[in-house]
């Protein structure tokens, strides 16, 4: 049984050594690492060259910069293995994290989505422990689960059956920011069993310096774009009938979320269509009551903000 991990790799000269030395430590051995150079002006292909001469697990690829999206899409196409999972340049895996994954495909037989718990460690080395809340569960429970925040949509942080990805996906363009909720979406729609290894095996590295860290007005409405990509996408499913609640929650979260990059006021369409369709009472119960109160006191104040502002320029 072979495991295909795929690494997107800009300017990553920094970290890529301690990102493959967790993997060439795997106490499970077989396993290959796609690493997709994405344009990297620093040292990152000096580096990838002398680990893919040293151990042909190793396989590096290069493209022109096209972010992430197409980094990770090069990496499956060119990926061998029966499982793939995302590991970004910057996290690494726990030195059992491939045995405990192994156990667990062989444990409920072949599963399509392996979810599991993960270390966040931020620069002051504080560090958050999350693992998954359950140890079943079928897709209608868990696509509630993930468009409410109860659990993450990141891509890293879970085992996906190759099959999954026979079927092109369908890619959010120029979005950086919201990307693996839209491509995690149409995954889940696709799997049949998911389960949960609730050891925490994959380390996140947060940077203050990183995309989801940058504030600009064009991430801000980057953010709410891939909830709209989201929406559209379940329209066509046979699901989205069963997700009203659900969906109207992401819109908020993901509302949460562009509040952090700007100010969106209430004159942005965006705004008006969150606003008009998706701020009702039955979506702020499904969402954590931190986010709601974040949510409804931040778009409230906010505006009372912004018209005053305006009475003051004019």
């Amino acid at each position: 049984m072979k495991i295909s991990i795929i690494i997107p790799v800009y300017n990553g000269e920094s970290y890529i050594v301690r990102c493959l030395t967790s993997l060439l430590n795997q106490s499970y051995t077989n396993w290959e690492a796609i690493c997709i150079n994405d344009g990297s002006m620093d040292r990152t292909d000096e580096h990838l060259k002398h680990y893919s001469e040293s151990d042909n697990r190793i396989k590096c690829f290069s493209q022109e910069n096209q972010g992430v999206v197409k980094a990770r899409e090069l990496g499956v196409r060119n990926s061998s293995g029966d499982y793939l999972m995302f590991l970004d340049v910057d996290d690494t895996l726990t030195f059992n994290a491939l045995t405990l994954l192994i156990n667990k495909i062989m444990s409920v037989s072949f599963p399509d989505i392996i979810v599991f718990g993960f270390n966040i460690i931020c620069k002051e080395r504080n560090v958050k422990k999350k693992r998954p809340d359950f140890s079943s569960i079928d897709k209608i429970s868990y696509l509630k689960s993930v468009l409410t925040g109860k659990n993450g949509w990141e891509l890293c942080g879970k085992l996906y059956k190759k099959s999954l990805f026979n079927f092109s996906l369908q890619l959010p363009e120029k979005i950086r920011i919201g990307e693996d909720a839209a491509i995690f979406i149409q995954l889940i729609c696709r799997s049949k069993t998911i389960v949960a290894c609730k050891n925490k095996i994959y380390n996140y590295i947060q940077h203050s310096s990183s995309v989801s860290h940058t504030k600009s007005i064009e991430l801000a409405e980057e953010t709410i774009q891939a909830a709209c990509f989201i929406e559209n996408y379940l329209k066509n499913t046979s699901y989205y009938s069963l997700l009203a609640d659900e969906i109207s929650s992401m819109f908020l979260l993901f509302y949460s979320n562009s509040t952090r990059k700007t100010f969106l006021n209430k004159e942005n369409n965006l705004i008006k269509y969150i606003r008009e369709k998706h701020f009702k009472f039955s979506a702020f119960c499904t969402i954590p009551l931190r986010k709601a109160v974040y949510v409804f006191l931040h778009y409230y104040i906010g505006n009372i903000v912004y018209e005053f502002l305006l009475k003051i320029r004019h």
